[in-house]
């Protein structure tokens, strides 16, 4: 069963309970984030979420530094800890107050620990605005992939100290998957609610093309470091010789990918890539490759099921954890390494493989309007301060 050529993934109109509403339209959102807009899963997430939910609240903005540095709303920056190719910005703070008043939210949602999240959450308080709280980020698992333990202990029991702080400032808390919804509950968040991650329209709207059978080329797309996993991909790629590897992304294991891709003739180097050349590169491979130690969601993996790739993956990143979505995954097991793993996708015939993806290509369209429909209700609800504790959809 071979795809015979691009095919236009339908688009398809939103459903009832999308459309705009009186209680929708009221709603003046501002997103306050320190992540850079763009440059990683957090920063690309309220983008997508954005795009799609502009047409049916009253106003709905992202607040914090951009790629280009924005002079009037950054005061000053400095090298990310572990990752000097991203940055922890510290705002001008009459800027992005002017920015709120301009924008008169009645919700601020704020996804982050850092300078931009603390003086939202201040105007918040002192405006009486509600304020919800996305928890995103398990910090004592990252920061011992990066540091010793007598560094990195320390250090997650300061920043889960902030992060417990911040969530009992917030009348609602929203994680991505179960995991960090336990984790929320654990430090404290009286109102949590799940949300899935958005598509953002251009991979639901543009034709994709075929996929080569049997498979050819593979493709990771991601931050270049620990804990993504990125040098057991090049693992991969020297035991697969026959195999075309691309890697896109960028961040501190650069040069490790570099060298890889002069010394190996099947691994390129792509740098990191627009939106636009993502979905691009994406429809140019068959294989997404996404071996993360540490995934809150795995909007990337998302973006393949809707171009229609498989996609490969480990069980700890949360889109395994959506039922759905996770029918058509192929799995890298515990005990496997990616080599391992794609050994055995390259060992099925293309039915075989097309037959197990099938349910998670279908799932994307109904996922990603569960999505919307999930966060205009945690909004209307956040904004008034009425939120019933919610139990989870994902697994």
């Amino acid at each position: 069963m071979k795809l015979k050529g691009p095919r236009a993934i339908p688009v398809q109109p939103a459903p009832q309970s999308l459309l705009p509403s009186s209680r929708y339209r009221r709603l003046r959102v501002a997103i306050v984030s320190d992540a850079i807009a763009g440059r990683n899963g957090l920063g690309t997430y309220y983008m997508d979420l954005i795009e799609h939910l502009r047409g049916h609240v009253g106003c709905i903005e992202l607040l914090g530094p951009i790629a280009d540095r924005d002079a009037q709303l950054e005061r000053f920056s400095v090298p990310m800890p572990g990752d000097k190719t991203q940055r922890m910005v510290y705002p001008n703070r009459c800027e992005l107050r002017r920015r709120l008043d301009d924008l008169r939210p009645n919700l601020v949602i704020v996804p982050t620990l850092g300078a931009f999240s603390y003086f939202a959450l201040l105007y918040a308080r002192e405006k009486r605005i509600p304020v919800a709280i996305a928890h995103h980020t398990n910090f004592d698992r990252l920061l011992s992939l990066y540091w010793p333990r007598v560094i990195s202990k320390p250090l997650g029991w300061m920043l889960r100290k902030v992060n417990r702080w911040l969530i009992t400032q917030a009348g609602m808390v929203v994680s991505l998957n179960s995991e960090a919804y336990q984790d929320a509950v654990s430090l404290g968040a009286r109102n949590v609610r799940i949300m899935g991650t958005p598509v953002a329209c251009d991979f639901l709207r543009h034709p994709h093309s075929h996929r080569n059978a049997p498979i050819r080329r593979v493709i990771f797309v991601g931050r270049l470091a620990a804990e993504k996993g990125v040098g057991e991909v090049l693992d991969a790629a020297t035991i697969h010789s026959k195999i075309q590897f691309a890697i896109a992304g960028d961040g501190p294991g650069r040069d490790m990918v570099c060298d890889a891709a002069e010394r190996l003739s099947n691994v390129s180097y792509l740098g990191w890539l627009s939106r636009d050349r993502v979905r691009e590169e994406i429809d140019q491979n068959d294989v997404l490759v996404l071996p993360s130690a540490i995934e809150a969601f795995g909007t990337v993996a998302l973006e393949a099921l809707a171009r229609r790739r498989y996609v490969l993956l480990r069980r700890e990143c949360g889109i395994a954890k959506w039922p759905s979505l996770a029918a058509g995954l192929f799995h890298i097991e515990s005990n496997e390494t990616v080599a391992d793993s794609l050994d055995r996708m390259l060992n099925m015939t293309s039915v075989d493989l097309e037959r197990q993806a099938e349910p998670s290509w279908s799932a994307v369209h109904d996922f990603n309007h569960h999505t919307l429909r999930k966060w205009l209700s945690f909004l209307a609800d956040a904004a008034i301060g009425e939120a019933p504790m919610q139990q989870s959809d994902a697994a």
